[in-house]
């Protein structure tokens, strides 16, 4: 990949066109039109964690990032633990992803069609992903390219089209920001309000490091990859903040309880044709992103299988001779992510666990990070080298605030009667990882079988 496609699979799966179209409604239930305030706290926050991905990427440009980063600053044990976590995450984020895409282009179509149906649709579409993965890097590098050149233009579209919508209206107020303002701080002694206000852009701000994963496929990875995590994490917030700005002031009348809050605001402002318009440039962005949660999820599983760490690696670690892609742990993703489909019509069992594992998976590798006694590089990257630790710690400290506002607030999902459905399927997922360390990795990595070879940086 050259540095653009590089960047291109972190923009992508950030994907912020497809987060706040999934995740708005949410979001400005909670603190009105003070989401743009919680987003750029995210961003903020978000930008530390980067710079620290920015520098490891530098040092250790090799497949499997957090794995791999994890097990050299510290332990191999302590490797698995973070890679496994980060695995779950795109596992269980590849189906999701690929779900949404479905869901929307029957509600674009006005179908109407049973939930077996909706299913059958799904396991189509990742069907679809993993065919464009089987031919190779240059096919996946082309079609997430182009997803992100049309992501842009309907960033762009609607930002534009909002903005002079209002202008062009007489009514150039600010009044929804400032009461929305208000409405945030009346609720500021209320930890879950506000904790749930972060979701969205804690939803939406993720997957920055995913270029990382690509190391190996990658043009002069020490320079494409730190650039490609900064740009794609910078430039999704501003368009975010616009993308939010552009629809909270045009949502002055609306009521938070709307079903359908985004769609209502577009049809009024912008009407149904340019709405649909809109529609279809995030249908291409959602699956521009499920192409890439493809690509992180099997590099990771490559990465761990190279290394032998889990069942059956020798078959899972195989390399296409033409396709140069890592085509075994391709067709295990899809086969988990198809099954999961079937198994679980509920689909925010296996989405809960996306989110909050992107952040335990990010506080394992600052961890390592500090904890690292090994020398960082000098003189490269984006931080000044006595800026580095101080970075860390900031970082450490924003991700744990996070984690507990992911895991703290009460979920309500239809059929469930827990009200903490993120922290206890995030929680059984690691669970399982530690009876597989427990009773196979663990073992293997004593005896020198399993881990990733010794390099002295």
């Amino acid at each position: 990949m050259n540095s653009f496609s590089s960047f291109a699979i972190s923009f992508s799966l950030i994907s912020v066109l497809t987060g706040i179209f999934a995740n708005f409604n949410f979001g400005y239930r909670q603190v009105g039109g003070g989401i743009i305030w919680s987003w750029l706290l995210v961003a903020s926050g978000q930008f530390f964690v980067a710079l620290v991905m920015a520098r490891l990427s530098i040092q250790y440009p090799i497949v499997g990032y957090g794995y791999q980063w994890a097990s050299r600053l510290v332990h191999v044990h302590y490797g698995f633990f973070v890679g496994w976590i980060l695995l779950i995450q795109f596992i269980t984020g590849f189906p999701s992803i690929c779900k949404t895409f479905a869901t929307i282009s029957i509600n674009l179509f006005n179908l109407n069609i049973s939930d077996d149906i909706l299913s059958y649709i799904t396991i189509a579409i990742i069907s679809a992903v993993t065919l464009i993965h089987l031919l190779g890097i240059h096919v996946v590098t082309k079609v997430n390219d182009i997803g992100v050149f049309a992501e842009m233009i309907g960033v762009l579209l609607l930002i534009l089209l909002l903005i002079g919508v209002w202008i062009m209206s007489g009514n150039v107020s600010l009044a929804t920001l400032q009461s929305c303002t208000l409405f945030m701080s009346e609720h500021s002694l209320q930890f879950s309000s506000f904790a749930l206000s972060l979701l969205l852009g804690a939803w939406g701000l993720t997957g920055f490091e995913a270029a990382a994963d690509l190391a190996e496929e990658t043009k002069s990875p020490t320079t494409a990859i730190p650039n490609a995590i900064m740009i794609s994490l910078i430039s999704s917030s501003i368009l975010g903040f616009l993308i939010l700005l552009s629809l909270v002031i045009q949502a002055n009348g609306f009521e938070s309880n709307n079903e359908n809050l985004l769609i209502s605001i577009l049809t009024n402002s912008i009407g149904v044709r340019l709405t649909t318009t809109l529609l279809l440039f995030v249908l291409i962005s959602i699956f521009a992103c499920a192409v890439a949660s493809m690509a992180t999820a099997s590099r990771l599983l490559y990465s761990f299988s190279r290394d032998k760490i889990l069942p059956f690696s020798t078959w899972i670690s195989f390399v296409g001779k033409e396709s140069k892609s890592p085509k075994n742990a391709i067709i295990v993703i899809w086969g988990f992510s198809c099954l999961s489909i079937l198994a679980l019509k509920k689909i925010e069992i296996i989405s809960s666990v996306s989110a909050l594992a992107s952040y335990i998976g990010y506080l394992g590798i600052l961890i390592a990070a500090i904890m690292s006694k090994r020398t960082i590089i000098q003189g490269k990257g984006y931080l000044f080298n006595n800026l580095q630790r101080p970075v860390q710690w900031i970082a450490l400290c924003w991700v744990i605030f996070v984690i507990i506002s992911l895991s703290y607030p009460e979920t309500d999902v239809d059929g469930f009667e827990t009200k903490h459905l993120p922290l206890i399927t995030t929680s059984v997922s690691i669970g399982i990882g530690s009876l597989i360390y427990l009773f196979y990795v663990r073992k293997k990595i004593n005896r020198g079988l399993a881990g990733p070879p010794i390099i002295n940086i």
